[in-house]
């Protein structure tokens, strides 16, 4: 089991963000953390810590670097993490203590995170106590780093599907009508966490009407299945490794529905032509364009994220999604400042996950496959069908 990060594996992630110092001509890179699930990566990426509370910074230099961190995370931190600071003070005190140090006051310095994850007051006050420097996001150019994954991380990768499934098998042997939706769940977080697994997000989607789901994700609710009901299970973890890896299926607890089946054939056979399609060089909004014929064809809606990369961030660029007329960091569809990434690459890894739903918007399919981009072409981790499995009988 993979455990943490080998000093070779993170002197090479330091090397390729050092990269992006030299190419964009910053005098630092400024990273911000939070313990959101979605805005943390980049610290455990960095510096090999899992944020569990609150939120951080991580500056690098030339020559040096240095994650910093509230005073009150003292007590909720792995000593073992290298190069991190607690100051008495405030974090941002210390950011611009460390940058004067390194007489880093003039020239660009570029921030990832800066407009989707960064306390304001801390702007500010960069600002104010640097006023020579020009700040400037720099999370796409970051993302253009890290979405092609190391050998060491597509192992971490693979170790945390091998945890997934073994969550979701466990769903499998247990799930029955009767049983609420967060029972029905409840057996994967034990085991899961047992494996290794660190961060969970568990979702499902049904409907209170037998035969139908609505298409919004929710948490597992208390909510009783019934016979003849679907049920949707989402589940995504990350693995000893802290990366992300995704996986869902759909259930099936007693008559099947026509429309219901009609439905997640469609959402299969997505997943089937992304698998084939999927290879470096080809253009992630052109795969979205494809599954939106697929369920256009027949008179079904397709939702506008049909996949994205993952990896120490449960989204990452690049969106395999409509693309849109935006500039804001914090969408996840391709904008006008992704033209970089609209194309796979050899070591990018995709979560593949089509929603299907009819014109009513009562009935509806969703699936997750994780992939790993090789210079052949796509390879799934799961082998397990995209036949919605039935339960019956227990």
């Amino acid at each position: 089991m993979i455990i943490t990060v080998e000093k070779s594996e993170r002197e090479y992630r330091l090397s390729q963000v050092r990269s992006l110092l030299k190419k964009k001509e910053y005098k630092a890179l400024l990273f911000v953390a939070d313990s959101y699930l979605g805005k943390k990566g980049s610290l455990r990426y960095l510096f090999d810590n899992h944020l569990i509370h609150r939120y951080g910074y991580g500056l690098i230099l030339d020559d040096t670097q240095y994650q910093i961190l509230p005073s009150g995370l003292h007590w909720c931190t792995d000593r073992r993490v290298p190069d991190t600071l607690f100051p008495k003070d405030h974090e941002a005190l210390e950011v611009v203590r460390r940058l004067k140090q390194h007489n880093v006051q003039n020239g660009k310095i570029g921030v990832v995170g800066l407009n989707n994850t960064m306390k304001l007051e801390d702007f500010k006050f960069l600002q104010r106590e640097l006023p020579e420097i020009q700040w400037e996001d720099a999370s796409i150019a970051f993302e253009e780093v890290r979405s092609i994954k190391s050998e060491a991380e597509i192992n971490g990768i693979k170790e945390a599907n091998r945890i997934i499934e073994e969550g979701f098998d466990k769903i499998i042997e247990n799930i029955r009508s009767g049983m609420t939706e967060e029972e029905a769940v409840s057996v994967a977080y034990s085991t899961v966490h047992a494996l290794g697994a660190k961060d969970t997000l568990f979702l499902t989607l049904s409907s209170e009407n037998p035969g139908e789901v609505e298409p919004y994700f929710l948490n597992p609710r208390p909510r009783v299945i019934k016979e003849n009901d679907y049920l949707i299970v989402s589940l995504e973890i990350t693995g000893p490794s802290g990366h992300w890896v995704e996986h869902s299926r759909m259930f099936c607890f007693g008559e099947r529905d026509v429309e219901m089946e009609k439905m997640a054939g469609l959402v299969a056979k997505g997943i089937e032509y992304a698998e084939h399609a999927m290879k470096p060089g080809v253009k992630v909004t052109d795969i979205q364009a494809e599954v939106e014929k697929i369920a256009a064809a027949e008179g079904a809606l397709c939702g506008h994220l049909t996949g994205h990369a993952i990896g120490m961030d449960v989204i990452e660029r690049p969106f395999v999604a409509r693309p849109a007329e935006l500039s804001f960091i914090g969408v996840e569809v391709p904008t006008g400042d992704d033209e970089q990434l609209l194309y796979l690459q050899e070591g990018m890894v995709i979560s593949f996950h089509p929603q299907i739903m009819n014109r009513e918007m009562n009935k509806s399919a969703y699936m997750s496959d994780v992939f790993v981009i090789t210079k052949d072409g796509a390879e799934r981790l799961s082998n397990r069908s995209h036949e919605v499995i039935l339960i019956k009988g227990r």
